[in-house]
């Protein structure tokens, strides 16, 4: 009987790995985007967003090649929708290819924001396999599942939009880095107050950017949120440890949630060599101390998400709600609180032992255990790397 078991299990996880060997395209997000939807309601929003990409423009938007200038503007985005390919969204761009226009563009933004009555904006960087438009969808709806009350940018870096073209995402995500110091500086000039959401590889572009920006004294982000971010962190040479304590002068708190149940840093590490990604070692939330400013690490494994499990910060609620509180300042440790606030959107490991009192401990997300992702699931993620070639 339990040879049977276990022979039924192995035949159902290669069945799930066939499965999803099949669906390499449908991972590629500019063969087949996911429908983006609010994950608090079913009804229509529409919300304006400010873009700034270096993609070449395709028509009246922009198609998935880096343009080598950036292009910025504004349009409004309503959720839900979904980009079809070869349907990106229309949108009006003009060439920020200047100082002056950067800083022109910058005070649009900052209007836009006294307008609302208020000096903030929230800046989302999207990860690779990414179009322009997934891109700009995805910003607004964080922006409304977050509450977020103040200005929206999206920048979108030339990501390919395909699930096996890595290598060439992680180059066009260098040559972003300029353009976005540039925005950056002038969006601080202008005196608006930044606060990030950056996820995968936009966590390497961010934070190379905030700390070019902060040895020059030029720049201050106030709540920098890395979800899932793709950046080395192997234990002797720790990539996003020197990364983050360049630009932790100028980051009033960073948050970063980790993940071993995700599937696109599972290839990652195997393109890299075995080396382990910061948004997959979400054990190790104890080493950011003294030097690393205000740094809260958070185990998001039993996030539900997408298939390939990299997502999760989008299709989440419990993510959702919990970044809600991390953009509004609130630390960890009072998320994690019985009787806090936010209604403990997170769970302290070490509270007995006041570690988390003190603002300390290990972080996981509160997700109830009938929506985290199954035992074939992960186990089906784990071999991925094995039997998928990703360029």
């Amino acid at each position: 009987m339990r040879g049977r078991m276990k022979k039924e299990c192995g035949r159902g996880v290669l069945a799930l790995c066939a499965a999803l060997v099949l669906a390499g395209c449908t991972l590629s997000n500019s063969l087949r985007p996911e429908p983006v939807n609010s994950v608090w309601s079913g009804n229509a929003a529409t919300r304006p967003v400010f873009f700034a990409t270096d993609r070449e423009p395709a028509g009246n938007s922009f198609g998935l090649h880096w343009g080598a200038t950036l292009r910025c503007g504004r349009t409004d985005i309503s959720i839900p929708a979904i980009a079809r390919p070869g349907h990106n969204l229309p949108v009006k761009a003009e060439l920020c290819d200047s100082a002056a226009a950067v800083a022109g563009f910058a005070r649009q933004i900052r209007d836009a924001a006294r307008a609302m009555n208020c000096n903030s904006v929230l800046l989302v960087i999207h990860g690779y396999n990414a179009t322009f438009a997934t891109g700009l969808l995805r910003a607004s709806q964080i922006a409304l599942d977050t509450q977020w009350r103040c200005a929206t940018l999206m920048f979108g870096w030339s990501s390919e939009g395909k699930f096996d073209r890595y290598a060439a995402d992680i180059e066009r995500s260098g040559y972003a880095v300029p353009a976005l110091i540039n925005l950056m500086r002038e969006m601080n000039l202008a005196g608006l107050k930044v606060n990030v959401v950056a996820h995968s590889m936009g966590a390497r572009i961010v934070l190379g950017a905030t700390g070019a920006l902060c040895q020059e004294r030029s720049a201050v982000v106030d709540q920098m949120i890395l979800s899932a971010a793709d950046v080395s962190a192997e234990h002797d040479n720790d990539d996003f440890a020197h990364l983050l304590k360049r630009a932790s002068g100028c980051v009033q708190r960073a948050t970063l949630y980790s993940s071993d149940n995700d599937l696109a840093l599972i290839t990652s590490e195997s393109v890299h060599g075995g080396v382990p990604r910061a948004g997959r070692v979400p054990l190790r939330n104890l080493q950011y101390g003294t030097g690393y400013g205000e740094v809260d690490v958070v185990d998001a494994s039993r996030a539900p998400g997408d298939p390939a499990g990299h997502s999760y910060f989008t299709q989440s609620y419990e993510m959702l709600r919990d970044m809600m509180w991390a953009l509004a300042g609130t630390p960890a440790a009072e998320r994690a609180a019985p009787d806090g606030a936010p209604g403990q959107t997170l769970t302290c490991l070490d509270w007995e032992g006041s570690m988390c009192g003190a603002g300390g401990g290990r972080y996981v997300l509160a997700v109830a255990q009938d929506r985290e992702p199954d035992r074939r699931l992960r186990l089906a993620r784990r071999l991925w790397s094995l039997i998928f070639p990703v360029q």
